[in-house]
């Protein structure tokens, strides 16, 4: 009938309410001076935000995002006790940021050879452009406060993990946004090991942006290790980049098991010959939730190998999206370039929508995908009653078997941390081992 709204409508009004808020926020912000800020918020302005027919928004809508109202975090005074609280215990240098400002108080005062500097995003030095940009990259680098720019130089072997744990607060009647913007370069022939870690102070909501960019340099090694253990009702928006020179060795593991609704993206570039690069991810949604992953990655020169392992656990009436994209450019002879996704559905309702994806521009390559989406084996669970193992001890044990190809990459605090955290989120299905 002429006259009445349309759901369309609606949507635009809720988009457009969304869009001013943020911009309120972007204009009172330190970084609104910055002239890449700035850019970056042309662009955020350029997309807009995405419609139920955006095709690689369909299956992970943002009605709930646009439903909300957001504020700039306030003021929150953190002690040891809340650092030990959520701090995983590891022989490290350690840095946290809280609601994405860093805190000094609660980081170590020395990071060994790593070269650390906290700036306001116009004193930052240049790093990496966007390997595949997206709205809410843009969002992130136009709203985060401050800028940390790792060095390890070059021939460095560091001997502990560089430990970056991110401490988010909620608020009762708004949504708290903190945007975190770390830029990581590892120097010829060094050696890193980042982890981050991504924990809330409490159950209430908050918006977590963040985006890291990795510059492997020739022959570099770096492990990198993600964390995403945030309070079930908050918003998680992620964009890594990894940039890798000849001969660099990169592995990236992503734990994604918290959040009511995630969106991770990884892009990557293979900028040289010889080079050995793995991506692998971990998620787990629960009762309504959603998480999306999405890989995108660039053979640009030939004779390097990739592999990318990428699991979800789905439970309840969650879903779980994956789009993952190998591109091999003309001329990049010899590469060899894997990616598979595999998928167990704990409940009768939950769902998983997977789309990988291979573009290839060379002769002489070997490249492959996978997906493979199924339920718990009803013969294998058979056969572990029928040895006396109880209906839930048997379920935990089909879980963690399926998680243990990527669990088992980690040292044993880490794997602890992630076998606890899984039992915490199927407290029916999993118990910690």
């Amino acid at each position: 009938m002429a006259g009445l709204p349309t759901n369309s409508n609606t949507l635009a009004e809720k988009q457009a309410k969304t869009l001013q808020q943020w911009q309120a926020l972007f204009t009172v912000s330190r970084a609104a001076d910055a002239p890449s800020a700035q850019h970056h918020w042309q662009e955020v302005m350029r997309l807009g935000l995405p419609g139920r027919k955006h095709e690689h928004w369909k299956y992970t809508l943002l009605d709930g995002l646009l439903a909300q109202q957001f504020s700039a975090p306030a003021a929150v005074t953190l002690n040891d006790d809340t650092l030990t609280a959520h701090a995983l215990a590891l022989e490290s240098w350690r840095l946290v940021f809280v609601d994405g400002l860093f805190n000094a108080a609660l980081s170590d005062a020395q990071w060994g050879p790593y070269q650390i500097a906290v700036n306001a995003p116009h004193a930052a030095p240049t790093d990496l452009a966007a390997v595949q940009p997206e709205l809410f990259l843009h969002l992130t680098e136009s709203l985060a406060e401050q800028h940390t720019a790792i060095r390890l130089p070059a021939g460095c072997q560091a001997e502990k993990p560089l430990y970056i744990l991110h401490i988010s607060s909620g608020q009762s009647a708004s949504l708290n946004m903190a945007h975190q913007r770390h830029h990581l370069y590892v120097g010829a022939g060094a050696s890193a090991e980042i982890i981050e870690h991504y924990v809330s102070v409490d159950d209430k909501a908050h918006f977590t942006g963040t985006r890291l960019t990795v510059h492997a340099a020739a022959n570099s090694q770096v492990e990198h290790l993600k964390l995403a253990f945030e309070a079930a009702a908050s918003y998680h928006f992620a964009h890594n980049d990894l940039v890798l020179e000849r001969d660099a060795r990169v592995r990236s593991h992503s734990f994604l098991l918290g959040a009511g609704l995630t969106r991770h993206h990884t892009s990557a570039q293979i900028n040289g010959e010889g080079v050995n690069l793995s991506i692998n991810s971990l998620i787990l949604p629960i009762g309504n939730e959603v998480c999306d992953t999405r890989t995108y990655l660039e053979h640009n020169q030939g004779h390097g190998e990739s592999r990318q392992l990428h699991k979800a656990i789905v439970s309840d009436k969650a879903r779980a999206v994956f789009n993952g994209m190998i591109k091999v450019a003309p001329g990049a002879l010899k590469t060899d370039g894997q990616m598979t996704n595999n998928n167990l559905l704990l409940g009768r309702l939950a769902e998983v929508d997977t789309k990988p994806q291979l573009e290839i521009y060379a002769d002489d390559v070997k490249c492959s995908h996978g997906a493979t989406v199924g339920r718990i084996d009803d013969e294998q669970m058979f056969y572990l009653r029928s040895r006396g193992i109880s209906q839930q001890d048997a379920q935990q044990m089909i879980i963690y078997a399926f998680a243990a190809e990527l669990t088992e990459a980690l040292n044993d605090k880490l794997q602890e941390a992630v076998l606890q955290r899984i039992a915490l989120r199927l407290p029916n299905a999993a118990g910690v081992a």
